[in-house]
């Protein structure tokens, strides 16, 4: 049922208690004037008995005279007069025969005035005039004994008219007072209502978020300390709302900022909350994933039954985990129960650690240092053998010997080869954390230097190095190291490239960076391998490498200066296409 407005309930209330007053008033004051008029033409009656009853003595004697004088006397005045003797008999009558008329001895007005001796009244109906009728009796005269009554009467009638007619005035009136009272009371209603009104638009408007609004004031004492409540209430409702929204910004910036992903799920396992390094995890967004069930948003089924595992065990669990889309990913996972303040159980919580990277570099140091071992093994056995070989016996011929000589001589030189591009690569990652040393120089200028260094071994395969680097470069750089790094690509492009082919160094600005490219016309390079090209000692063709005196160290090498000067290295290739590998070096500022 619908309620109904305030208005509507104290307006018809007030018409109703007018109405009431009103009508109890007109009541009264109909009885009250009813009782006054009665009282005054009672009181006229009596008066006018006490006039007659001086002269009535006089005529007791005469009948004739006494009905004469009544007769007269009830004209003049319109009221009926009657004498009656002690014993009831009608002596004279204003209106009727005496004769004609009945013992009056048991009327009440007769009675009473006999009884008291003082002037009685009553109302009653007469059989006589078939109406009703007002009488006043008194005694006559002063003597001792047995004394007759004269009354006095007077119809109704006219009182009754009279009375019709003041009613009639005093509704109207009413009428008028009734409509007045009634546009006072829709005025106190609405005055009321009003600021009533007024407070419920401000809690509409506290309800949609505003506020910032403060309820009217109001004269009224009640509506006063309601609107004071409420501004209070605002007051503190915004202060809670700012609390609570710094809180929760707070608590959005740190899951938001979190590298681990935060997953979650309550006890019907729907997801309640995933930070954006959970979204990319499972490949979805935060705003797609809030309230959806797990299955929707995880399509991972090993990280599914964690979670579900996680759900349904009291003590944490961890376990290390797969997952393969949007790509692989090695993923520690670690769940918890998620509680309220109260211990209740609420759900689950699952951190989600990213381990890829590390266990990649696991994987590269643990390749590192099989590769170092391996590298280091290979010369180290071989000299162990032929120095062997030499002390073993003496009876070596001199050819032999020098032969076997000049074999430890190979491999103490690839070992110290090995060491030093080791020491080479050591010394620029303490740079990379350390201030390098850098100048003003220029890009062509070096690789003109790198070019010149390479040119010999190129030509012993028939092979053109061409410098097209276009001059000047300027650059902020480490020339030694740049100079290297350049040496080792373009050693790299000789080494793997077929006699009688033409190598190109080019160097071109783009943006605020120089790109210096080394293109061959060589083998080229699967694209399996490329990802892997830059780490050490690996090697796309590793008996070739050795052959070609390689060490495997010399991309990684140039990695890390490039990485130490604050650019980036690349390599594109395409099976028997040939291999372009290229350096982005910052320019130097304001040229």
């Amino acid at each position: 049922m619908r309620p109904a407005r305030l208005i509507a309930r104290l307006f018809p209330a007030f018409l109703l208690v007018t109405l009431l007053a009103l009508g109890a008033a007109l009541l009264y004051a109909e009885h009250a004037v009813r009782i006054f008029h009665e009282e005054q033409t009672a009181r006229e009656l009596e008066a006018e008995l006490q006039l007659l009853c001086d002269a009535v003595p006089g005529r007791l004697g005469d009948a004739a005279a006494l009905q004469t004088f009544l007769v007269e006397a009830g004209r003049r005045v319109d009221t009926r007069y009657t004498l009656i003797a002690p014993d009831g008999r009608v002596l004279a009558d204003s209106q009727e025969l005496p004769a004609r008329m009945e013992n009056h001895a048991t009327r009440p007005e007769v009675l009473a005035a006999q009884a008291g001796g003082q002037p009685a009244r009553a109302t009653r109906f007469s059989a006589t005039r078939l109406e009703t009728l007002l009488y006043t009796a008194t005694l006559v005269g002063t003597n001792a004994g047995a004394r007759p009554v004269l009354r006095a009467a007077r119809p109704m009638k006219g009182l009754n008219a009279s009375l019709r007619s003041l009613e009639g005035h005093m509704a109207a009136v009413a009428l008028l007072i009734f409509a007045l009272a009634a546009l006072a009371s829709y005025w106190l209603a609405r005055r009321i209502a009003r600021p009533l009104q007024a407070l419920r638009e401000t809690a509409e408007q506290y309800a949609a978020g505003d506020l910032a609004q403060r309820p009217p004031l109001s004269d009224i004492e009640e509506v006063a300390a309601l609107a004071e409540a409420m501004k209070t209430m605002a007051r503190q409702l915004d202060e809670r709302i700012q609390m609570l929204s710094r809180e929760r910004a707070e608590s959005e910036a740190v899951l938001a900022s979190m590298v681990e992903g935060v997953l979650a799920v309550n006890k019907a396992e729907a997801v309640i909350r995933l930070n954006r390094a959970a979204a990319a995890l499972v490949g979805v967004t935060p705003e797609q994933a809030a309230g959806r069930d797990l299955r929707e948003v995880v399509r991972h089924p090993v990280l599914q039954d964690f979670i579900l595992a996680a759900l349904a065990g009291d003590k944490p669990t961890e376990q290390d985990l797969v997952l393969y889309a949007p790509d692989e990913r090695q993923v520690a996972a670690h769940g918890t129960a998620l509680r309220d303040a109260a211990g209740a159980r609420l759900g689950a919580l699952v951190v989600l650690n990213d381990v890829t990277r590390i266990r990649r570099l696991e994987n590269v140091q643990r390749e590192f240092v099989a590769n170092v071992s391996h590298e280091l093994k290979t010369p180290i056995t071989a000299i162990q053998g032929f120095v062997e070989t030499l002390l073993g016996s003496d009876a070596h011929r001199p050819e032999d010997a020098r032969r076997f000589l000049e074999i430890v001589s190979r491999h103490t030189e690839r070992l110290n080869s090995i060491i030093e591009d080791l020491l080479s690569l050591s010394r620029i990652e303490q740079e990379e954390s350390s201030t390098l040393e850098r100048e003003d120089a220029d890009l062509g200028t070096i690789a003109a230097s790198a070019t010149q260094l390479c040119s010999a071994r190129a030509s012993g395969k028939d092979i053109v190095i061409e410098n097209r680097c276009a001059a000047p470069m300027p650059a902020r750089v480490n020339t030694r190291l740049i100079e290297q790094a350049l040496v080792n690509l373009l050693d790299n492009a000789v080494k793997f490239s077929p006699p009688g082919r033409l190598i190109t160094l080019t160097g071109a600005r783009e943006g605020g960076h120089w790109k210096l490219c080394v293109q061959d016309q060589g083998c080229g390079i699967a694209a399996e391998h490329l990802p892997r090209l830059f780490e050490r000692f690996y090697r796309v063709d590793k008996a070739r490498s050795r052959q070609s005196g390689g060490t495997g160290l010399g991309l990684a090498i140039v990695k890390h200066i490039v990485k130490a000067h604050g650019g980036t290295v690349t390599a594109a290739s395409q099976i028997g296409a040939g291999s372009t590998f290229c350096i982005v070096l910052p320019a130097a500022t304001g040229r």
